[in-house]
């Protein structure tokens, strides 16, 4: 009868994120004085541009010791900065998305890279609000790779600019660097580097830093990363190109062709799917987009707002039957329904709610 609840991707929980809490991010936050970095921008864009203004400030490229992926947090990183240590691209991606995440604004990993080098670049992704969408901001310290691109004023995505060099279009797109702006001009452009692309489903990397075990592993690419493949791109395996650190194989477990798997959106809502279910129940299955997800809670029928367990539970009778983690049930009653859900963060405040209203005869 009713059904609100939002624009939730299912897609969007098979992405992990670091808490905006954890208590390396908060002193990220106010150490480098982020907040007021960013106070005077209106935008998005205008503050994923200061802060990669300020992040190719902080670091200089160079190649960097072993140690550097010990610790992939953007204070540590920072710190090994002041002392003079040097970085790649992947840690200048790791300060930029992590400022970004901080202050609230979505931001991923990518791994990209050319027929002859399937993974020659190393950068992010950040969702932007007034634009609706994924963006390409790439915060390397170098002078060529220190920009965005866009097409008729408007961001471009990864996926976009894989198709671009594709598809033969390169010639529209524009190159935004922090003092110039002009079409793509040479093959050695990095707007050239997105014949390939995989995003990193795990970006939680303060709280889970990957293990290191040599440049082919800095990650784990296998399980950890989403592969687009399409009808003009040649896996890495099939290739007649061949590189140094990296093996002629498979690269990723994941391999995807449905741009809906990387183009979720970042929301706050809560969807709910209701289906029938046995012992005359209706089960509620729960998804939510909110970074900062602790909980679930359900009001049912007007009722008081309950928390649903946050791990499974194997109650098999009674009003909680099947409850647990992400989904509920409700006893199947003749009559008008109603279900509000909302999620519960991880600081105890609430996001809002969505609703669906239904009936049984």
């Amino acid at each position: 009868m009713e059904y609100d609840n939002g624009d939730v991707s299912p897609w969007i929980e098979f992405f992990a994120f670091d808490s905006r809490f954890h208590p390396k991010m908060v002193q990220l936050r106010q150490q480098h004085r982020l907040d007021e970095k960013t106070e005077d921008c209106r935008t998005d864009l205008e503050r994923t541009l200061v802060l990669k203004k300020w992040v190719a400030k902080a670091l200089k490229f160079g190649t960097p010791a072993e140690d550097v992926f010990d610790d992939w947090s953007a204070v540590a990183l920072l710190d090994r900065a002041k002392k003079g240590q040097v970085v790649w691209c992947g840690q200048a991606a790791m300060v930029f998305q992590q400022a970004c995440w901080a202050l609230g604004m979505p931001a991923r990993y990518i791994e990209c890279g050319r027929p002859e080098n399937p993974a020659c670049h190393f950068t992010t992704e950040v969702f932007l609000r007034e634009f609706d969408k994924w963006a390409v901001i790439d915060s390397t310290p170098l002078d060529d790779f220190n920009l965005y691109y866009t097409v008729g004023d408007v961001p471009q995505d990864a996926l976009e600019m894989h198709r671009h060099v594709v598809d033969g279009t390169m010639d529209r797109v524009v190159e935004v660097h922090p003092d110039r702006s002009h079409p793509v001009k040479t093959k050695k452009s990095p707007a050239w580097s997105f014949y390939y692309v995989r995003w990193l489903t795990r970006c939680d990397v303060v709280a889970n830093t990957p293990e290191f075990y040599d440049l082919e592993h800095t990650f784990d690419k296998r399980w950890h990363t989403v592969d687009w493949i399409d009808n003009k791109t040649i896996p890495w395996e099939e290739s007649p190109h061949a590189a140094w650190f990296i093996r002629k194989k498979r690269l990723t477990a994941w391999r995807i062709s449905d741009p809906e798997v990387v183009r979720w959106k970042p929301t706050d809502r809560v969807r709910i799917l209701l289906c029938p279910g046995p012992e005359e129940r209706i089960f509620g299955h729960l998804w939510t987009g909110d970074g900062e997800f602790d909980h679930y809670q359900i009001r049912l029928d007007g009722a008081a707002w309950e928390d649903v367990p946050k791990k499974n539970t194997r109650v098999w009778t009674g009003k909680m039957y099947g409850w647990g983690l992400k989904r509920f049930s409700i006893i199947a009653e003749t009559g008008t329904h109603s279900v509000h859900a909302r999620v519960v963060r991880r600081d105890v405040s609430t996001g809002p709610m969505s609703h669906v209203k239904f009936s049984i005869e």
